[in-house]
């Protein structure tokens, strides 16, 4: 009989195995081997012990530092969860406020001079084309694009 942690265990390996073979992320997988591997497939000439070492070596790097990043980010939401879950009571009091203070400005009870205004930043370039390469290099960073 299959208890309740191996049926959540199968049920989270099928569901990695779901999103890996996704659309996706199936594609990135060459690239990535290569990019891990420090050459291509169609370059690569001799299957060495040393060539497998260094991609083992390169992948575990990688998995260091992907799992160091995310145990960084589960803690800082630790600490910040643990600070929120000590004010619960103020912080539930000032949200209420805060809801009803915009049901009000809603109904057009209150109307202040800072929520009626309209901010907008625009970026302006200059015509002759010289800052159109840094700004998709700005913008495809701020999209997750490594460069």
């Amino acid at each position: 009989m299959i208890d309740l942690s191996q049926t959540g265990m199968i049920a989270a390996f099928a569901a990695g195995l779901i999103s890996f073979l996704s659309p996706c992320v199936l594609p990135l997988v060459p690239g990535y081997v290569s990019y891990i591997a420090g050459q291509s497939i169609a370059s690569r000439t001799t299957k060495s012990a040393a060539v497998r070492f260094q991609a083992v070596a390169l992948s575990l790097c990688f998995v260091l530092g992907f799992a160091t990043i995310f145990v960084i980010l589960g803690a800082s939401a630790t600490a910040v969860g643990q600070l929120l879950i000590s004010y619960r009571y103020e912080l539930n009091l000032v949200g209420g406020a805060v809801v009803i203070g915009f049901g009000l400005f809603t109904l057009g009870v209150l109307r202040p001079s800072w929520l009626q205004r309209e901010l907008r930043l625009t970026q302006r370039f200059r015509g002759d084309g010289r800052a159109a390469p840094i700004f998709s290099e700005w913008h495809s960073r701020s999209a997750g694009v490594p460069a």
